[in-house]
């Protein structure tokens, strides 16, 4: 429930601190007078965008405050799922800087728009003349069958599945698409794979066939070179191996007399050991070395081969094939991965939609079980409303597709003169039908959607007389359920209140504001006296006035 609201440079709004109460609570004023305006601030406490045109004084911020009391209302989930402190005694709040940034509170903790907003449609409907086009749309439609049949939870559950499914029907499609790629890039992929594949890449071998393709190119001149080496190193006495034979001889006698020259000796041991190693394994390179035409052009083939991948895809590495040959075998995978995620998506989408059907079964079955009773008291209601010849007919039928809210199809048909069939509700009502049905239908769902505050913004336009005053009454009468705050012209509906608060603007030689006063029990008379009869308040009147409260 509302129970206060403060507003202070919005618009022509300087200040403004009003109290709320339980029941009804009448809001009346002259037009222009600003009744609108209050309806703004609310709307922005409510999550509306803000425009810095709405600042009354362009350098002072403004701020809007609205408290509500959530002691009825099973709302901490909410709060907890937002990281918001509850509080049984919420406070709204909203300010529009200077700068032109816009900033929302839930208890001090700062919050998004989209917060503010979820969290202000549980807590309060504003509901306007021009709000009645929903009256056409099937979404409002269905929301009053399922209000009235108390299964919104489940309508949500279903909206959430349907949800489900398009996501997963999207996902479905995206791996159709990657793999309607794949497959277009299949065959190419796969003859670049065996390619490669054919090439038996390896990074080691390739240090070695390189090696080999160097030595079989320059046989003749490895052989010369190494013989050369071979005569150099034992060639009789001149050789090197005879000559490091003398000298270790001789430093052998010497190395008794210190350490140092025993170093000597041992160095020149180890030359000697290490010279004859190498002559032993150019002996053997030599015996063993030996030109192979054939084998040289086998390798010579081969690395034809590979470099001829490398200019093909602007490689200059072996291994960077070997990554793509890679790729290319773990793509093949991909593909099978695709089809496999492509048949389990199916069966989700297909389980989806099973669930989907059994849920919207019995949706479509509280529906059908609830519509004779909305239409009998849709049209008991009208016939209060001075619209006692309508006809109400709800139609409901199978839908070919799911939709968002279930699997019907759903058409209101109304006609309000006798004799004549009911039709399609935008193509019979006028403006002032359409506002009466609005309430009633208001009426009769306003205590099912626990919805603690309504508020009725001049709903009851085009009406007068008698009418006006079972508009009153029924008004009335919803506010022994709910908090309802309406702002109307007529003093039949005025004449119920049970708080009535004035809008009025005053005004001085520098600016125009507007005030929003509370009034006692001699104002309520005086008001719905000049509601009555005009500015000029008579006698008879004020009589009519008080005759209309007592009544």
């Amino acid at each position: 429930m509302l129970t206060r609201l403060t507003v202070s440079n919005f618009a022509i709004i300087d200040q403004l601190d009003l109290q709320f109460q339980k029941g009804l609570t009448i809001i009346t004023g002259e037009t222009g007078a600003g009744k609108s305006i209050l309806l703004g601030a609310l709307r922005l406490i409510l999550g509306e965008r803000a425009d810095l045109k709405q600042l009354n004084n362009e350098s002072k911020k403004c701020v809007i405050e609205a408290h509500f009391n959530l002691k009825k209302l099973n709302l901490k989930g909410f709060f907890d799922e937002n990281e918001v402190d509850y509080d049984e005694e919420t406070i709204l709040r909203r300010e529009l800087l200077p700068s032109g940034k816009s900033r929302a509170f839930v208890n001090d903790t700062p919050v998004t728009l989209n917060v503010l907003q979820e969290l202000g449609e549980k807590l309060i409907d504003i509901h306007s003349q021009f709000n009645t086009a929903n009256l056409l749309e099937e979404a409002f439609q269905f929301e009053i069958l399922d209000a009235y049949a108390q299964q919104l939870p489940l309508v949500k559950e279903f909206t959430s599945l349907y949800q489900l499914r398009t996501q997963k029907k999207a996902e479905y499609s995206e791996v159709q698409e990657q793999l309607a790629q794949l497959s277009r890039e299949a065959d190419y992929k796969k003859f670049l794979l065996e390619e490669l594949q054919n090439a038996q890449l390896n990074a080691e071998e390739w240090q070695e066939i390189e090696q080999k393709q160097r030595e079989l190119q320059n046989v003749d001149e490895i052989n010369s070179v190494l013989q050369e080496s071979l005569m150099r190193l034992d060639n009789g006495e001149m050789g090197i191996l005879n000559e490091l034979h003398e000298i270790s001889h001789q430093l052998s006698k010497i190395s008794g007399y210190g350490q140092e020259f025993e170093q000597i000796f041992e160095r020149i041991q180890s030359a000697k050991i290490e010279l004859t190693d190498l002559y032993k394994e150019i002996s053997y390179k030599v015996e063993h070395l030996e030109s192979d035409p054939e084998h040289l052009m086998l390798l010579n083939q081969r690395i034809d081969t590979v470099n001829a991948l490398l200019h093909k895809h602007r490689f200059t590495q072996i291994q960077e094939l070997i990554d793509l040959q890679t790729q290319l075998e773990n793509e093949s995978g991909d593909f099978a991965q695709l089809e496999e995620k492509l048949v389990d998506l199916e069966k989700e989408i297909k389980q989806i939609e099973k669930d989907l059907s059994s849920l919207g079964q019995k949706i479509s079955k509280g529906r059908k079980a609830v519509i004779p009773q909305v239409e009998k008291e849709i049209l008991n209601s009208l016939a209060k409303l001075g619209m006692e010849n309508s006809v109400m007919e709800i139609q409901l039928n199978e839908s070919a597709k799911f939709k968002s809210n279930g699997t019907d199809e759903i058409e209101f048909l109304f006609s309000a003169n006798k004799g004549l069939a009911p039709k399609p509700l935008g193509k019979t009502v006028s403006g002032g039908e359409r506002s009466r049905l609005m309430l009633a239908i208001k009426k009769i769902i306003s205590h099912k959607l626990n919805l603690p505050t309504l508020i009725l913004d001049e709903i009851d336009t085009g009406v007068s007389g008698k009418v006006a005053n079972e508009m009153g009454n029924m008004m009335k009468e919803m506010a022994e359920n709910l908090q309802l705050l309406s702002i109307t012209h007529l003093p039949q509906v005025a004449a119920k209140a049970d708080q009535h608060y004035k809008v009025q603007k005053k005004t001085s030689e520098e600016r125009t504001l507007t005030e929003v006063i509370q009034l006692s029990e001699e104002e309520r008379i005086q008001e719905i006296a000049a509601l009555l009869s005009g500015s000029n308040v008579t006698e008879t009147a004020i009589h009519q006035a008080k005759e209309l409260i007592h009544s």
